[in-house]
């Protein structure tokens, strides 16, 4: 891999470690959103449906790129810290994809 390309890679970790947890808060609301709505027999509003799909579509494109980076020759500490940041990234994306379920029942 090139020292360019690793540069890169480490720039894209430091942002994507910063937005983990703006991330996290996100989820963890959409998440009361649906119960919530669960307890109460109400369908979710279109602005937090909206919220859903733009969080979907983030952490899908990070997980994407976590996994193509996991694919290229790095070495093994940036490789764990990828699979790491992926860990935590996946379990959040769980998190949203459940409450997407209650969201649509």
């Amino acid at each position: 891999m090139e020292k360019n390309q690793i540069d890169d890679i480490n720039a894209q970790i430091i942002k994507l470690r910063a937005a983990l947890p703006i991330w996290g808060v996100e989820a963890s609301d959409l998440v009361e959103l649906a119960r919530n709505a669960e307890r109460a027999a109400t369908r979710v509003d279109e602005r937090t449906m909206q919220r859903v799909r733009g969080l979907i579509e983030t952490t899908t494109g990070w997980h994407n790129t976590l996994l193509y980076w996991e694919e290229q020759d790095a070495a093994p500490s940036l490789s764990s810290d990828i699979r790491v940041i992926r860990g935590s990234l996946d379990a959040m994306r769980a998190e949203v994809a459940a409450a997407t379920a209650m969201f649509l029942v």
